[in-house]
């Protein structure tokens, strides 16, 4: 079980039919200054070398601002100087076959990993709608276009002295434009990139318990085009995390 606090960048767009979506900046036009995240995992170890991974993460990308100019989200209209609050519900499982590949000093070692990841995401929106705006829709179900995408990466670990390990990790996954077998005014095409970069330092507390804590970046990016909609995500996260690990 970890946690997380970040620093995140990026974007959110929404289109309706013909009316294109502002492009509204996660930090400058949302307020969304943090990100907060809860992990929940588990290993299986297969044999010595092999193993099954399953992750399961909450992100919070909870923001306040006031609007300076109106904008357009979903097909509807939010009026210039009018407070926003963002409440998107985002959830994450990642699914993980890992493999010892390289043996390291000390008995450490270099393993790789191969799987998939799914992302839950509904961007929620809260503000005074313009009147001009018939049946006013603040929400979007990106998770309904949602589809597997495939992932590969590294895990490095490496004893430095009793007790103390150098940890760290890098996955990318990604999914060209496809169609998502589903349709919403149309076919909807859907693309998606994920990055994933870790480092940092893991100590035994006991032979059953381990405590880590370092820097892990991640990069999301999901794109969903049909004649109806067009939403675009962008995410950068930069953070600090802490994990406590049970060993059965």
């Amino acid at each position: 079980m970890g946690g997380q606090v970040g620093v995140p960048r990026g974007y959110v767009q929404v289109r309706e039919n013909q009316i294109r979506g502002t492009r509204l900046q996660l930090h400058r036009d949302l307020g969304i200054d943090t990100s907060e995240s809860l992990t929940l995992g588990a290993a299986y170890h297969l044999t010595a070398l092999d193993a099954l991974r399953l992750t399961f993460d909450s992100v919070l990308l909870y923001g306040s601002s006031r609007l300076p100019t109106k904008v357009e989200f979903n097909g509807t209209t939010l009026r210039a100087g009018t407070d926003i609050d963002t409440r998107p519900e985002f959830f994450r499982l990642t699914a993980l076959y890992e493999r010892r590949l390289l043996a390291l000093g000390r008995g450490g070692y270099l393993a790789g990993h191969v799987g998939l990841t799914y992302v839950f995401l509904t961007f929620k929106l809260h503000g005074a709608v313009s009147s001009r705006t018939k049946d006013p829709d603040l929400g979007e179900d990106f998770l309904i276009q949602e589809l597997p995408v495939p992932l590969l990466g590294f895990r490095i670990d490496w004893p430095l002295i009793d007790r103390l390990s150098l940890i760290g990790s890098l996955t990318g996954g990604y999914l060209p434009r496809v169609d998502s077998l589903r349709y919403e005014g149309g076919e909807v095409r859907l693309s998606q990139t994920h990055a994933d970069a870790s480092a940092g330092l893991r100590y035994q507390l006991t032979p059953a318990i381990d405590v880590e804590a370092g820097y892990r970046f991640t990069y999301f990016a999901q794109h969903e085009v049909s004649r109806e909609d067009g939403n675009s995500i962008r995410l950068w996260d930069n953070g600090l995390s802490a994990l406590l690990a049970y060993r059965f």
